[in-house]
């Protein structure tokens, strides 16, 4: 963290003043980027030094505190709020003028932010570390941290409308067209929606209790966002393995209905709690186990047929680890102990260790929308409803950066044992 030294903004008297303000000083302080800022000394080397690469990297945290839309917000705002300029540590510079006068500035130029941000751009292997330090920080503080996850994808459009050509920095090439189906039931009746975005697609994993990122990846907007989640934890599991050995179970739609995403999670031990899309046939209601009385639905419901070919629903009775079955009986009103067993292999989407008819299930399905909250405050309290960024690595440098903001503000919170609203932007 680098706090500049000379301000004397947060004696007593004067914090109700503030407001606002305590929340980035929240941020600076519990930032760690040591590494950040050494990478951007080395990148500078003896290059002018008119606004030092501190106070430049804290105004770079202010735009993310104060949602400031563009470059251009930020340095209105550094224009006009002195208290703001002093906590990020920007001083006024003179410059002598041909005629021998001296001119003042108080803020960055835009260029002089562009090359900041040019800069910075070559630092996204210390972001990301600084990100994953504050992770490891949640996993060793927080109780319970990592083993409930939740994933899902995010659409992000670029600020450019299509593939640009030449060398202009404006123009986006690494972008493309995502498309996503929704579907809605109306009145019992079943409405799909399609809709289309130019820009990214943002893979995310975070913690369900306390709605803090994990692990995350940007791709371009067309990439499966079921193999982008799977190759998400495989890396996980080379390069943090401490992540998938906590986990215990990871929720999410039914964009993530995959075999092999299911069958890697329970490898490791990890419960999948994934919705299910019907890819059986209309006219296929359920499907015989093996060659048994029973059957079973697409979503996992049971049932047994009795001599006159009635189907009575069972009820789910637990897990057995040692066989890798579920386990089945009778309903009240049938007076029988009979216990059913069912194969878990027999189908990996259908069959869960936790029965997707369970009241379990559909208790733990419900925490996915933590994620789905998650993604709203990147659009909300961070700007990328409407933001002005173009090019995959700008935008992995500005979802990195509005994670360790976020996760820095947290780690304040928690230091002050305030562990309330972890995720929120407010303090």
């Amino acid at each position: 963290m680098y706090i500049i030294t000379q301000t004397s903004l947060f004696d007593n008297e004067e914090i109700e003043i503030l407001g606002d303000l305590e929340r980035l000083k929240l941020a600076i302080e519990n930032m760690p980027d040591e590494e950040i800022i050494k990478k951007l000394r080395k990148i500078r080397k003896n290059g002018r030094d008119d606004w030092p690469v501190e106070a430049m990297w804290n105004t770079f945290i202010a735009s993310y505190v104060f949602n400031h839309r563009s470059v251009n917000d930020l340095l209105r705002e550094l224009s006009r709020n002195s208290q703001l300029r002093q906590v990020c540590g920007i001083k006024p510079r003179y410059r002598k003028q041909k005629d021998g006068t001296y001119k003042r500035y108080i803020v960055p130029s835009e260029a002089a932010y562009s090359r900041f941000l040019s800069n910075l751009l070559k630092s996204k292997k210390e972001m990301k570390e600084a990100f994953e330090g504050l992770v490891e920080y949640m996993y060793e503080n927080l109780e319970g941290f990592g083993e409930e996850l939740a994933g899902d994808g995010k659409a992000i459009q670029s600020y450019a409308k299509r593939t640009g050509k030449g060398k202009d920095r404006r123009s986006e090439r690494d972008a493309n067209l995502g498309v996503k189906k929704y579907t809605e039931n109306r009145n019992g009746e079943k409405i799909i929606k399609m809709t289309s975005w130019f820009g990214y697609k943002l893979h995310l994993i975070v913690d369900v209790k306390y709605e803090l990122p994990v692990a995350y990846k940007i791709t371009q907007a067309s990439n499966s966002e079921k193999k982008e989640m799977l190759k998400i934890w495989k890396e996980l599991n080379s390069e943090r393995p401490e992540v998938v050995r906590r986990a215990r179970e990871f929720m999410a739609d039914k964009g993530y209905d995959y075999t092999d995403l299911i069958k890697w999670l329970e490898k490791y031990e990890v419960n999948p709690v994934i919705d299910i899309q019907n890819h059986w046939g209309k006219e296929e209601k359920t499907k015989q186990y093996r060659e048994t009385d029973l059957t079973y639905s697409y979503k996992g419901e049971v049932y047994w047929t009795d001599e006159k070919g009635k189907e009575i629903k069972l009820n789910y009775a637990g897990y057995d680890k040692r066989t890798k079955s579920l386990r089945y009986k009778f309903p009240p009103q049938i007076e029988s102990k009979k216990i059913f067993r069912i194969k878990i292999e027999e189908d990996r989407r259908v069959f869960t260790p936790i029965a997707r008819d369970s009241k379990k299930w559909k208790r733990e399905y419900k925490k996915r929308t933590s994620v789905e909250r998650e993604n709203g405050r990147l659009d909300r309290d961070y700007g990328f409803e409407l933001h002005t960024i173009r090019g995959k690595e700008k935008i992995e440098m500005c979802i990195t950066m509005a994670f360790l903001v976020q996760l820095s503000m947290a780690r304040g919170k928690i230091e002050q044992n305030k562990k309330e609203r972890l995720s929120a932007l407010v303090a």
